[in-house]
């Protein structure tokens, strides 16, 4: 009985008239605002139960305010604007994110080129590719921190010394008062670097630098680079000391090396071989008054070889510049001197 009672009330219901109707309803309304007034201020709902109120509420329309009494009228509107809000934002909206790999392609473009936005988005167009924009390909490069072209674009000169660096030599002088038995006279050495390995050769001092000296060393070095294992040289930059004299840019030539001269009051372009002048100077001639010109060229020669073969490089991960393969990890540590033991280095026993 309990199951057929409300189903006799529904088609009882149904076949009522419009005016039973109404009466009705308006009777539902008071005992339900009656009912709702005995019941705490707030009722939570679940949202099932929120559910079911917006599917019969809704085609109630603006009607449902008059009736309305388990939550304000606003609140319901409140409740149908949330579910289209999360419907909508299911949906994608703006434009659709730029491919991994299409991303890939413009900071590749960037870094091995040079090119800026609009030189980006041509070699794409020329590629095709027509779904990115020139200020898409700006927040990719920027995304990675990748700057606008002249910012991030590298000096000439420093693209000249990487280009060149195989066969990129660089050549200075440097002088020293060597004490002689007709007192102090200034003596002069010409050395030579190769950029890329750092490897580094010294002629033999000289008191007299003079034009056939010049032509003689120059015809020289050239020999002197295969023995330390090197490519020819090409490129041999020089500062605009007045020793390097038109017949020395030929013999250069001859034997197929282009002078190349720096920039006057430019010493940072020739950098590399004036560090390493500073650290002889510092490291090793500061220390000594030579007497006479072999044992100048001496310390310049214990240097040397001292700078090649065990000083380590920061550059080449801490190793000297002519080592064979990974250091040793056994055997005892020594310390081997030179100069009376102004040079040091340390090493394992074999």
């Amino acid at each position: 009985m309990t199951t057929i009672a409300p189903l006799l009330k529904m088609l009882s219901f149904g076949r009522s008239s419009h005016e039973d109707l109404i009466n009705q309803l308006n009777y539902l309304t008071i005992e339900n605002r009656i009912l709702r007034s005995k019941l705490p201020e707030r009722i939570s709902l679940t949202p099932r139960e929120r559910r079911r109120l917006l599917r019969f509420g809704k085609p109630v329309g603006p009607a449902l305010r008059h009736i309305i009494s388990v939550v304000q009228y606003t609140t319901f509107q409140g409740w149908i604007r949330g579910k289209k809000r999360s419907k909508d934002a299911k949906k994608k909206i703006g434009r659709p994110s730029t491919k991994r790999d299409l991303k890939k392609l413009v900071v590749q473009m960037a870094k091995t080129s040079g090119w800026g936005y609009s030189r980006i988005l041509g070699e794409l167009r020329k590629l095709g590719i027509m779904s990115i924009s020139r200020t898409t390909i700006r927040s990719i490069l920027k995304e990675h921190g990748i700057e606008p072209a002249p910012d991030r674009t590298e000096p000439v000169w420093d693209q000249f010394l990487k280009r060149h660096a195989s066969t990129l030599w660089s050549c200075d002088f440097f002088t020293k008062n060597v004490l002689t038995p007709s007192g102090f006279k200034r003596y002069t050495t010409l050395v030579f670097m190769h950029i890329e390995s750092r490897k580094v050769l010294a002629t033999r001092a000289t008191k007299h630098p003079t034009n056939e000296w010049m032509c003689r060393v120059a015809e020289c070095f050239p020999m002197m680079t295969e023995q330390l294992g090197l490519e020819t040289p090409t490129i041999l930059v020089r500062d605009n000391d007045v020793l390097y004299s038109r017949e020395f840019n030929e013999t250069l030539r001859r034997e197929g090396v282009q002078p190349y001269p720096i920039s006057i009051q430019a010493p940072l372009m020739n950098a590399h071989i004036e560090r390493w002048m500073k650290s002889l100077k510092v490291e090793c001639l500061d220390h000594f008054i030579p007497v006479g010109a072999k044992h100048l060229d001496y310390l310049v020669s214990e240097y040397v070889e001292h700078y090649l073969t065990e000083r380590p490089h920061q550059g080449i991960g801490n190793r000297p510049i002519m080592s064979n393969g990974p250091p040793p990890t056994v055997g005892e540590i020594q310390c081997d001197t030179r100069l009376g033991g102004l040079l040091r280095h340390f090493h394992r026993a074999a």
